[in-house]
């Protein structure tokens, strides 16, 4: 947050600095005059005075550093976006994280519940339950043999 407080600082001198700038070049913007074929010249042409001239030739230097700054401006704001935007998300995936890990915890202890639960209502005597099963399996199977002779 501190980039971004010093890149608005950054941002409000770089706008008073072109604004005082270019209004010292408005004051006076120059003359020209265009002269025809035959006119004291012997070629068609744009005549400057030096101011317009001056302007002419620190334009180039002047919208290149303009068009410099604007560029660096740019960058740093998208770079403090961007910072802001993986911030967000390094946030939100430890929060996901954090979820997933109780749910995980919330899981193991209802399954161990429901283990101590089973263990509980099942059968202590699990032998006399498999014998008494098979026993009469056989009775049955003995049972409906002998109706159907």
């Amino acid at each position: 947050m501190k980039k971004f407080n010093k890149l608005m600082g950054l941002n409000m001198f770089l706008k008073l600095f072109l604004m005082f700038t270019l209004t010292a070049n408005a004051e006076d913007i120059g003359q020209f005059a265009i002269l025809g074929e035959q006119a004291q010249a012997p070629f068609e042409g744009v005549l400057f005075d030096k101011t317009a001239t001056a302007v002419i030739l620190t334009y180039k230097g002047t919208a290149a550093g303009a068009c410099d700054i604007r560029v660096q401006y740019e960058l740093n704001k998208q770079d403090v976006e961007f910072t802001l935007e993986r911030d967000n998300w390094d946030i939100r995936y430890a929060a996901l994280q954090d979820e997933y890990k109780l749910v995980r915890e919330k899981k193991d202890l209802e399954i161990d519940q429901l283990k101590d639960s089973l263990q509980k209502h099942s059968p202590q005597n699990k032998w006399v339950w498999y014998t008494a099963g098979i026993a009469s399996g056989i009775a049955g199977t003995v049972v409906i043999a002998n109706q159907i002779k």
